[in-house]
């Protein structure tokens, strides 16, 4: 990329721009959007991520003490627009040569070393084109896709990491942090980006939280830094892409102030969440007391899918294992495909009374799907004259689905000899749709987009569980 240094000069006055250097600028910006776009279409990032309005709030830093430089000049958390996010992504590795400490100094000579350079570049205006070493007071400007500029200062630096705190202009609020530990448990090594910002102004806040354009491009971009990081030093994939968002504060002036928190497996439309404040009035959009599904005549279609996950010890489920993990993918719903499905649920309603508003995608095409979770299990069986420890839950369609029926999801684990399984039992019929084009549409890829799903649930629950276990399976691709 050229370096297009924007930093205001040492009486504040911003450089002017030629017309060379604008339509170098347009021409990066069009570009890079253009490549942004295709790799965040179709480039496979194994990614399990979480978006919460935390209850829970986790540990904040002072985001208004005191840093280095002018702090005229600082954009602080407080002076954004819209809600408080804590958002963090991570990634482990093995195998390496680096121990964090020298991976984190090897950031801080060459950060560009590990930026996905067709989407982001750091820059600090030198005439060499070189960005200087990562150390506190250092000045940057992160350059982005589309018409957006991130100037930044170093604010503290250490062995293991390093923070900057975004100046004015940037289009977020806040600060942002790149750490690398070693793991709790293995001989791994834990590289993190955690980040507590705003949206710089109303402008982003509105891509960032009604679009959600930018949320997604800062994913795939932090997303795509984490793997870079991982080929910079050297190691094997241990685990996906964990991305986790929490909203530690509400925006106190903005319409959704007053509203209860939700929570969604990825970000999701207003549209969504407007859907789920109805579906407390809404019923099953079929009689659930005639159902038979042995009744061919009922014309229910019956599917049961199962995967094989990592092995226990046979007996009781073990902490933090294989079964246990499953359980908590299951209950979040984070086990689905998000470039298939997106969900939004209420953070305050137990599972056994939860609404769920699905968003499905289909080709640029966004339908809003209604369902409401009917039983929970959890309980120790017998199947086959085998002991087997069972937990999970359902949905069934509500008025308005595109289809009706009821679709169970549940782990189990055979205590005799600590097989591990997930599994997904359902059964459907289209529903009645009086939108003739939609009509054709489900009559042609319905069924395809049923075992799609199915498909891509099972195998991401698999490369979830072998990641928080640490299992990897050798026939995955890393990246």
């Amino acid at each position: 990329m050229p370096s297009i240094p924007d930093m205001p000069d040492a009486d504040g006055r911003a450089p002017a721009l030629t017309v060379s250097t604008r339509a170098q600028r347009v021409w990066r910006w069009a570009t890079s959007m253009l490549w942004t776009t295709l790799s965040y279409l179709f480039h496979r990032v194994p990614l399990y991520r979480r978006g919460r309005s935390a209850q829970t709030v986790p540990d904040v830093p002072d985001l208004d003490r005191d840093v280095v430089g002018d702090l005229d000049v600082v954009q602080r958390a407080a002076d954004g627009v819209g809600p408080l996010y804590r958002r963090s992504y991570r990634i482990a590795f093995t195998d390496s040569a680096m121990t964090p400490e020298q991976v984190v100094a090897t950031l801080r000579r060459d950060i560009n070393a590990a930026t996905p350079e067709a989407m982001a570049r750091f820059e600090d205006g030198s005439p060499d084109g070189k960005t200087d070493r990562i150390e506190v007071g250092n000045e940057y400007v992160v350059y982005l896709p589309g018409p957006w500029n991130g100037p930044v200062r170093v604010v503290d630096a250490d062995a293991t990491s390093f923070t900057l705190i975004t100046l004015d202009g940037h289009m977020e609020a806040g600060q942002i942090t790149f750490r690398a530990r070693a793991h709790d448990r293995f001989d791994w090594t834990v590289f993190e980006i955690e980040s507590f910002a705003r949206s710089g102004n109303r402008l982003f806040h509105v891509l960032y939280d009604r679009v959600p354009l930018a949320s997604e491009i800062q994913l795939h971009m932090w997303a795509e830094f984490c793997a870079g990081v991982v080929a910079l030093a050297g190691g094997v994939v241990m685990t996906s892409v964990e991305m986790d968002t929490d909203i530690i504060e509400e925006d106190a002036d903005g319409p959704g102030a007053d509203q209860r928190r939700t929570v969604s497996t990825a970000p999701v439309s207003d549209r969504a969440r407007r859907g789920l404040e109805r579906l407390p009035d809404s019923g099953l959009n079929y009689a659930l007391d005639t159902v038979d599904i042995d009744d061919v005549d009922q014309g229910w279609i019956l599917d049961d899918w199962c995967r094989a996950l990592p092995h226990e010890p046979p007996g009781d489920p073990i902490p933090d294992g294989p079964w246990e993990t499953a359980a908590l993918l299951i209950e979040d719903y984070a086990f689905v495909d998000p470039r298939i499905v997106r969900a939004v649920y209420w953070a305050d309603v137990p599972l056994a009374q939860r609404n769920m508003m699905l968003e499905a995608r289909f080709y640029g095409l966004r339908f809003l799907l209604g369902l409401r979770v009917g039983d929970v299990r959890d309980e120790t069986a017998t199947v086959d004259d085998r002991p087997v420890r069972r937990w999970g839950w359902n949905y069934r369609t509500l008025e308005g689905h595109l289809e009706t029926g009821q679709m169970d999801f549940e782990v189990w684990k055979w205590l005799d000899t600590g097989e591990v399984q997930f599994r997904i039992h359902a059964y459907s019929r289209p529903a009645r749709i009086t939108n003739p084009i939609v009509w054709l549409g489900m009559k042609v890829f319905g069924r395809w987009m049923q075992k799609r799903f199915a498909r891509n649930a099972l195998r991401r629950m698999d490369e979830l569980v072998r990641a928080r276990v640490g299992d990897p399976d050798p026939t995955l691709v890393t990246y």
